[in-house]
């Protein structure tokens, strides 16, 4: 099923035109030429970069700045910016912004991603340097559909104004200015939030996340008079009622949950439902993979893993993550799974059919194999050597019945080729997040292979064929058997062993443990920490790579009960930081779970989230009162108790 890619493609950068137009591809070519050739040639240090970037001013890059004030007249880019202040100058690293020679050449988008200040730069003693999202409070967000072809402008356009027309109430409150992605289901806008400063109250989907959290950016205020941009969802009537009920309830239950799209407010005008959500930005996955640097590649996943721990410890199974649904900026490693229209909750299968494991519980988020006194280990056994006799018959005499009388296996098969565990293939009925897992642990393969993408397969069968050339036979026998299923084949190329994902990586990678140069573009070198502009360590990248690989292995376990949880991802060598504070620090609790859980309870008859919080500081627990709360209300982060129950509430806690 076909879900529509949120924030596929944009641009916000002012600076940027269509790769088609082919006077900008030439600019383009003379200036990184230039910018390369003085970038390389010995300003390793950043200090000395800084002077590079701000200081040297070939006649390709005077003349790239003309052509650029050809283009956009109104934008009050002078041309000759070389004869500016120094200060002017430092206004946008054009170099930074501008995709490789190659995605030109191929006729692709220009780069999706915001102007920078020079981010090399020391930045204690700078005033033009600002860390985090602050590098994006400009307005050129309101001109990206400018950078858009004129067939492509009209018919957004048009687009707009039939939303405007068919959604009335969005008009007084928010101001549409272009077309973010478009899908089966549903289309994507960027717009302006009118009333984010002076009409909403906004405390509901920004949180309480605490400033050392790495979702302090989604609980942090937009600043006083800031233009606040949203992504605007359109819901066609082609989805289900249905559909779009479990979508909306799951983003409200997914509230408080870190890189997880927050849902801002959602409303319906006879047959057009509309949900409005944070605007953030993204480059196409298309553009990075193979030059993110590794500690980007490291922050990429914890930032998903992040999102997985936490709405997998609210039941809630994503069921299609892809590059395209999590919203990554490579330059400030920030991260946000979005597009929840094949999420479900974690339920009991069907008893025909039923999987060897069982469901997934708090010690085993990923269910476990059941003891062997619940199942008939005979009639598994008997079936298993009938397969196995199977896979020996010549092909000329393989077939199936024309008229199978066995009852059909019904499961959740939603997703995206490519990207569907072996248990949904296989159609188990006790789906757990472990589908999520293999689907990050394709990611990880592109970023380890360099390719995207590496399965294409046209239906299930043909996707488990994939998947046994490469674990073989024996472990997809096994994989079947978990879930009451058999596998059989006699096809040669699939042998009994098959090879790790180790190998499969190496063949793919040959240079996988050369350490490639530093690449300013990207995080973290686009941020003001330890990491600078320097080649890493070829012995310690080469130990990474051995982590990465570890974690490949267990994010592509085919048997489900054995892969890697979340949480045990986030402590992997690969991604933890042994000087950052542990994960279970800034863990959201589900609602009614954490140090004050106690105080938690759902209302009876309504369902409602409530608390108990004390009044006129009574601290003996004999002067209470109840309080109807929001979704994302009332949780615990980590060993803290949560906003009602801090100690000025009276709590008394150890």
């Amino acid at each position: 099923m076909a879900t529509a890619a949120l924030l596929s493609q944009h641009s916000s950068n002012p600076l940027e035109v269509s790769s088609s137009d082919i006077r900008n591809r030439t600019a383009v070519r003379k200036y990184r030429e230039a910018t390369k050739t003085r970038y390389f040639a010995g300003h390793i240090a950043s200090s000395a970069i800084s002077d590079a970037l701000s200081g040297f001013h070939p006649p390709e890059l005077e003349q790239y700045h003309d052509h650029l004030a050809t283009l956009y007249p109104d934008s009050n880019i002078p041309q000759n910016q070389s004869k500016q202040k120094h200060t002017a100058m430092r206004m946008v690293d054009l170099d930074e912004d501008m995709p490789s020679e190659p995605d030109l050449s191929m006729g692709e988008a220009a780069s999706e991603d915001e102007g920078y200040g020079d981010e090399d730069a020391e930045g204690e003693d700078d005033p033009d340097i600002v860390d985090g999202d602050d590098v994006y409070e400009g307005t050129d967000e309101e001109m990206t559909l400018l950078l858009k072809s004129n067939e492509e402008q009209q018919e957004i356009q048009e687009e707009i104004a039939e939303l405007e027309a068919a959604v009335p109430q969005l008009s007084p409150d928010y101001k549409i200015l272009d077309r973010l992605g478009t899908g089966t289901f549903s289309s994507v806008y960027k717009a302006l939030d009118l009333g984010y400063h002076d009409k909403w109250d906004n405390a509901a989907w920004h949180g309480t996340h605490p400033p050392s959290s790495s979702a302090w950016y989604q609980s942090t205020p937009r600043p006083p008079s800031s233009k606040v941009f949203v992504a605007v969802k359109r819901i066609y009537v082609t989805s289900g009622p249905e559909r779009i009920r479990n979508e909306l309830a799951i983003m409200e239950d997914c509230r408080m949950c870190r890189h997880i799209s927050q849902i801002i407010t959602a409303f319906r005008h006879q047959d057009q439902v509309v949900a409005i959500m944070p605007f953030h930005r993204n480059e196409d996955f298309r553009d990075y993979y193979r030059v993110l640097p590794l500690e980007g590649i490291k922050q990429y996943f914890r930032c998903l893993f992040r999102a997985f721990r936490d709405i997998h410890a609210r039941q809630v199974i994503h069921r299609d993550v892809k590059p395209a649904n999590f919203l990554f900026d490579p330059r400030t490693g920030i991260g946000t799974l979005c597009d929840f229209g094949l999420a479900c909750r974690m339920e009991r299968g069907p008893k025909l059919g039923a999987c060897l494991h069982t469901a997934p519980t708090r010690a085993h988020p990923h269910g476990r194999i059941k003891p062997p006194d619940e199942y008939d280990i005979n009639h598994i056994k008997k079936m298993q050597k009938e397969a196995r006799l199977r896979c020996n018959i010549p092909s000329d005499k393989v077939g199936y019945p024309e008229k199978d009388n066995r009852p059909h296996s019904k499961a959740n098969r939603a997703g995206t080729r490519g990207f569907r565990a072996p248990e949904v293939l296989l159609k188990c009925g006790e789906q757990t997040g472990a589908i999520d897992m293999w689907s990050a642990g394709m990611i990880l393969l592109f970023f380890l292979t360099k390719k995207f993408p590496l399965f294409q397969s046209s239906d299930d069968i043909e996707a488990l064929m994939e998947i046994a050339s490469i674990v073989g036979r024996k472990r997809m026998e096994k994989t079947a058997t978990l879930h009451n299923r058999v596998f059989q084949t006699n096809v040669p190329s699939v042998t009994n062993e098959g090879i790790t994902w180790r190998e499969f990586v190496e063949k793919l990678n040959p240079d996988l443990r050369i350490p490639p140069k530093p690449d300013p573009r990207y995080y973290p070198y686009t941020c003001h920490t330890r990491h600078r502009t320097r080649p890493p360590d070829p012995q310690t990248y080469a130990q990474e790579m051995e982590h990465a690989l570890d974690l490949v292995e267990q994010l592509m376990h085919p048997e489900s009960v054995r892969r890697i949880t979340p949480r045990k991802a986030l402590y992997h060598p690969f991604l933890r930081d042994e000087d950052e504070v542990e994960d279970d620090e800034f863990f959201p609790h589900p609602f009614g779970e954490g140090i004050c859980a106690e105080w938690h309870f759902l209302d009876p008859d309504t369902e409602e989230p409530c608390v108990r919080v004390f009044v006129n500081n009574g601290r003996n627990g004999d002067e209470t009162e109840v309080r109807r709360l929001c979704e994302g209300e009332g949780i615990a982060i980590g060993k803290q108790p949560c906003e009602f129950h801090k100690e000025e509430y009276g709590y008394m806690f150890s």
